[in-house]
């Protein structure tokens, strides 16, 4: 992966901002690493990748751990859309407790 894009992804998920990713997309995770200590979930291909860079894999249609939400394939599109919308409007501001609500 492209060093600027890894800094890239590192410093977004470090900015405490809301983040999504779906399917394939959790290896910028692995390759940033900021997936170790979160709960995520992937396309089962990536599963491994994960949980090797120490992150707790779920097989869940979408899971929000803090401010990252994923997601494990298109099929799950219609939860994952509606939980990135409920995250990103409640913003970088939002405690544990209220993004787990």
């Amino acid at each position: 992966m492209e060093p600027a894009a890894v800094r890239f992804v590192r410093d977004f998920v470090q900015s405490g901002k809301p983040v999504a990713s779906i399917c394939h997309g959790q290896w910028n995770f692995v390759e940033a690493d900021a997936a170790r200590g979160r709960r995520l979930t992937s396309w089962p291909s990536v599963r491994t990748d994960l949980h090797n860079a120490g992150a707790e894999v779920v097989d869940e249609p979408v899971d929000t751990d803090g401010d990252i939400t994923t997601s494990r394939s298109p099929d799950d599109l219609p939860a994952f859309c509606e939980r990135i919308v409920q995250e990103f409007a409640r913003g970088p501001q939002a405690t544990a407790a209220e993004r787990r609500a």
